[in-house]
């Protein structure tokens, strides 16, 4: 692999990291040789990345080099916004990951990181934006939904939801902030998962 655009959300992005470098920042120092392009947005749900993910990737990865694609969302579709309600209901926002990633399958190489738990009793948030409820169960529906459509269309898909549900680093680091953004160490916990995942090794490695 030689270039790689990481299309997600505030996660993606590593909003809320003291050191600025997010779980893809912490993961790709250790492959110096690859050119990664973190393409997330804060507050970005399905719809708004089916939206964009295409023209903004096809501006960084130039047809005659191996290159590849990581989608992660889902929090952000989930949470009930005060006054509006759900931003993308389950069965809306299925049907936009499944366009997203059937359309990037047929281009590049493709895997995707389901959506984030966060600390339940600190909700709402409050982004300055707006005033959003995110509430874990919900989140939950969305990653079991995400993960039975990647089977459907053969998508790599790691679950990081039944991981750092029960991960004291990650939520420690997300009650030290605002609940819904881990400081360092709940990005450093969460960048070491997606680096032992086989999937996300034979993703950068054997292409």
């Amino acid at each position: 692999m030689d270039r790689i655009c990481i299309i997600g959300d505030s996660i993606t992005h590593g909003t809320g990291d003291e050191s600025m470098l997010g779980w893809p920042g912490i993961v790709f120092k250790d492959y110096p040789k690859l050119t990664i392009y973190n393409l997330g947005v804060r507050a970005d749900t399905s719809e708004l990345i089916a939206i964009r993910w295409k023209n903004e990737s096809k501006a960084r990865l130039p047809d005659k080099q191996r290159c590849g694609l990581i989608f992660s969302f889902g929090t952000n579709d989930s949470a009930d916004k005060v006054g509006e309600g759900i931003r993308v209901k389950l069965e809306d926002s299925v049907v936009n990951a499944r366009k997203i990633l059937k359309e990037a399958k047929a281009w590049l190489p493709t895997i995707m990181i389901g959506p984030i738990p966060i600390v339940n009793f600190m909700q709402p948030f409050n982004s300055g934006a707006g005033i959003y409820h995110f509430d874990n169960e919900r989140i939950a529906s969305y990653n079991n939904a995400y993960k039975t459509l990647a089977i459907e269309i053969q998508i790599p898909y790691l679950d990081i939801y039944s991981f750092l549900i029960t991960n004291e680093r990650w939520s420690d680091s997300q009650k030290s902030n605002d609940g819904i953004h881990p400081m360092h160490t709940g990005y450093q916990a969460l960048a070491t998962y997606i680096n032992s995942w086989d999937s996300f090794q034979k993703f950068i490695h054997d292409v």
